[in-house]
């Protein structure tokens, strides 16, 4: 009898600590409710910054991403403060059409020997030094002088204009950038492969790439690029220590369009994760001509490429597509934005949701349905 109790004993025991592992992994996966971020991008307001923040609590908002002229506003950063609201600075890298119009020398330029542009998607070439040692110094300023928690680098890659990029394209017909005399130059010395001198054309060095080194071009673009998201970070951590850094990043999983994250954007997340507090993949799926899974999907992979924390954005109305981004939609966007691996989510923008109340009410009550309040905060 004595024997059988210490078997039973130990069935118990292990049981116990069998239910107790698959919770803990369960765990893993799940957000912890105080470390999400809700978030959302506002450019400028002209109403009243009291009622503004006090909505923004009454939602469940605790971060702004905002721009260099609105964290400008004493105003409207002590308020920030004083309701507990994380402030990150929008800032655009790369894309700068006030300086481009100053110095046109600056542009990018494509495989077809043009200046990276189309629409409103104008790029700087990330190989010129100058422009980017004065962004860099724009940056410390910034945060000495206005004190943010967090920066949000915009536009930190190689030119596309990947809000029309949809489903149905292909590998060959994005623009590859950027094939000017600094980034030939560049990759030459980095890479020790040299192009022919019979090539005198910008079409015909660019094609000579593409054709026999897109790997070795692909992995210069990406270091390129990481080597500025780490000089944006130290910068800014070099003020404030204690800063965070987001970094915004095209919405594309690893095999999109044959892998243009890394050979058309030039966005290795693995190693841009290494230098950045989170990643934001803009997951603006109607924009896009996505359905509403596909949000999680792409946190998923960016998630199993990174093991980082991925908060993803998402539209709030519709954007170049003519067709209604309705509640339920946007609804079932935000569901999917929230779904494990992601820590939380970032709303574009206060403009369209401040004229949408239906999806005001709807974000009241997916966050609350996960026991969140405007009182649980990141920082």
């Amino acid at each position: 009898m004595q024997e059988y109790k210490k078997i039973c004993f130990w069935i118990v025991t292990l049981l116990c600590l069998l239910v107790l592992v698959s919770c803990a992994q369960k765990e893993e996966l799940a957000v912890p409710e105080e470390e999400l971020l809700v978030g959302v991008k506002i450019y400028d307001h002209a109403g009243s910054f009291p009622e503004l923040f006090e909505e923004w609590r009454s939602l469940g908002i605790n971060t702004a991403l905002v721009s260099a002229s609105l964290i400008s506003d004493q105003e409207f950063r002590s308020l920030a403060k004083k309701n507990n609201i994380a402030t990150f600075v929008i800032i655009p890298i790369f894309y700068n059409p006030e300086e481009l119009e100053k110095r046109p020398d600056l542009f990018a330029i494509t495989e077809t020997g043009k200046k990276a542009n189309e629409e409103w998607v104008s790029f700087i070439c990330p190989s010129r030094q100058d422009y980017s040692s004065q962004r860099v110094e724009y940056v410390k300023n910034l945060v000495r002088d206005y004190d943010p928690e967090g920066i949000s680098l915009d536009f930190i890659r190689y030119f596309v204009y990947w809000e029309k990029v949809y489903p149905d394209r292909t590998l060959s017909s994005l623009s590859n950038t950027c094939f000017d005399s600094y980034c030939l130059e560049g990759f030459q010395k980095a890479s020790k492969i040299k192009i022919p001198q019979k090539l005198a054309e910008t079409s015909e060095k660019a094609s000579w790439i593409i054709e026999n080194h897109l790997p070795e071009w692909t992995e210069w673009k990406c270091q390129v690029i990481t080597s500025m998201v780490k000089a944006f970070s130290e910068a800014a951590r070099k003020i404030k220590p204690g800063i965070k850094i987001n970094a915004h990043t095209v919405p594309w999983r690893k095999e999109d369009f044959g892998g243009a994250m890394k050979i058309i954007a030039g966005q290795d997340l693995a190693q841009i994760a290494t230098h950045a507090d989170y990643l934001s993949p803009m997951c603006y799926h109607h924009m896009v001509m996505r359905n509403t899974s596909w949000i999680q999907s792409v946190v998923e992979d960016v998630y199993r490429l990174t093991q980082h924390r991925v908060i993803p954005s998402i539209q709030v109305k519709e954007a170049y597509i003519d067709k209604t981004l309705t509640q339920t939609e946007f609804r079932d966007s935000l569901v999917e934005a929230l779904k494990p691996p992601s820590k939380g989510v970032v709303f574009w923008s206060w403009e369209s949701l401040a004229n949408s109340p239906g999806k005001k009410e709807l974000i009241k009550e997916v966050l609350e349905s996960r026991n969140l309040s405007s009182k649980q905060m990141l920082f």
